[in-house]
């Protein structure tokens, strides 16, 4: 007999590193990351367009040359090295700049005049700067017209003639940073919220891997079933066609079918002879009805006489998988009397299996599910069927699994990974185990992994409903009548 891990939450390896599932919980959050990035960009972008001041500057060039008659060109470079030396002082002097100020009728200038020497020549560039592009040209202007009444009386020995006259600026030298510092600061927030959506899912204290799930889940771990894609083909997935994730489709994977046979063998051993068979799951789309469908139909390929009942009359979804959707009558209509079994009842050809289905969703169906009716229905199965698999709802949203127990000889608890908390999962196992029926334990459904790594277990995929590929072609089955 196999032993039950019994290990608590938390313990073991509770930190395993499943890096696809932290790539998954990243992604999942992508809004998040990209509205994090955009007001964390847009405030950097408003906040450093505040800050900027353009600088515009335009330059004057002023030759240096030596009064006198012997004036060489070495005494003009000469006299132009002494001069430069100290034209930036002049400039920025109060006297001249009083001058400038009362030219270009302004009460202050901010800006800046420094001059420099043109390398091996005898120029001079005088450089201004200001915040704005007039207040820049008329400083430069000013200072062509006012530079020899400075310049005359502490240098008189040269003379400056302007070679190149300002011109109005029409760009600044400095542009804003505004939007690289935006782009910047949105790449270091969405990598810096990545992070931290990665460390909040590593210490997620759900079911990632069969390994987790042996040491934190307290039931016996069955197996994991590995994802299946939905979409086989480029061309489905732009028009967005799931095909049927079915053992009996030809496009589903060797493993998948594979893995849904080993659970069958795994299934039918610890039923031991018991035919009723509950599968449900703590939340809704851990994929339990595709497992359903699926166990029922390899069961069913191996000559077996098997029924399936789709009890979630809140949210009927075999019909679904299997395409069935022209049927009148189905299970709602058995247990309110409104027709036959013989009615609702379907014969499918190419394995043989039985089928009570549901179509319309009605959330206030609780109390048929355990009714009298049902209770005879399941009596009459029990006397004609080798297995009789239901399919029923989510633990967490309803009672009527745990209230179908008192019916069922067992339960397949379906845990998708990545999905429900552990302790959770463990006081809904406690909640079945403490049932009439027996829980065989659980399976950990739509298992991602790396490329190029093996699975050890199952192989089946985890399907949504919608389009699926055409399945197999079915018939009413006309049986006993259901006596009342």
């Amino acid at each position: 007999m196999e032993q039950i891990n019994k290990k608590s939450s938390g313990e073991g390896s509770f930190l395993s590193f499943v890096i696809i599932v932290i790539i998954q919980d990243v992604l999942k959050k992508w809004l998040l990351i990209v509205l994090a990035a955009l007001v964390v960009g847009v405030g950097t972008y408003i906040k450093v367009s505040r800050d900027y001041s353009p600088i515009y500057q335009t330059t004057t060039t002023f030759v240096v040359t030596t009064r006198g008659a012997s004036t060489t060109v070495y005494s003009n470079l000469s006299s132009t090295s002494s001069l430069a030396s100290v034209f930036t002082e002049l400039l920025n002097s109060s006297i001249l700049r009083k001058n400038i100020l009362s030219e270009i009728g302004a009460a202050s200038f901010n800006g800046s005049i420094d001059a420099s020497v043109v390398a091996e020549t005898n120029l001079i560039t005088v450089r201004v700067r200001a915040s704005n592009p007039r207040e820049a040209f008329l400083v430069a202007e000013a200072i062509i017209n006012h530079h020899e009444e400075l310049t005359y009386q502490i240098v008189d020995s040269v003379s400056l003639e302007v070679l190149g006259k300002p011109t109005v600026p029409m760009s600044p030298i400095n542009f804003s940073s505004a939007k690289s510092q935006a782009t910047k600061m949105m790449m270091y927030t969405a990598v810096g919220v990545a992070v931290i959506l990665a460390v909040m899912s590593y210490f997620k204290d759900t079911v990632r891997s069969g390994k987790e799930a042996k040491e934190k889940l307290d039931c016996r771990y069955l197996g994991e079933i590995p994802h299946e894609e939905k979409y086989k083909t480029l061309s489905s997935r732009i028009h967005r066609k799931k095909k049927s994730i079915l053992i009996t489709n030809p496009v589903t994977s060797f493993k998948f079918v594979e893995t849904i046979r080993k659970l069958r063998h795994r299934t039918e051993q610890l039923m031991n002879g018991k035919k009723v068979l509950m599968v449900t799951s703590l939340l809704e789309n851990e994929g339990k009805s595709t497992v359903s469908v699926n166990l029922a139909l390899s069961l069913a390929q191996k000559h077996n006489k098997v029924l399936l009942i789709d009890c979630d009359l809140r949210k009927p979804a075999c019909y679904a998988i299997l395409e069935q959707k022209k049927f009148t009558n189905g299970l709602r209509s058995v247990l309110l009397d409104e027709a036959n079994l013989s009615e609702a009842l379907i014969r499918e050809r190419k394995t043989g299996m039985y089928l009570l289905l549901e179509r319309k969703a009605d959330k206030n169906s609780g109390d048929l599910i355990s009714s009298e009716k049902m209770q005879a229905l399941l009596r009459w199965a029990r006397k004609e069927f080798d297995y009789v698999i239901l399919d029923l709802p989510p633990m967490a949203e309803v009672s009527d699994a745990e209230s179908m127990t008192e019916f069922a000889d067992a339960v397949l608890l379906v845990v998708r990974q990545n999905a429900a908390m552990a302790p959770a999962i463990n006081k809904a196992a406690a909640s079945l185990e403490n049932s009439k029926a027996k829980l065989l334990g659980c399976v950990l459904n739509n298992v991602y992994k790396m490329p190029f790594v093996e699975s050890s277990g199952y192989g089946y995929g985890y399907g949504g409903y919608g389009k699926y590929g055409h399945y197999g072609h079915y018939g009413n089955y006309a049986s006993k009548r259901n006596n009342k």
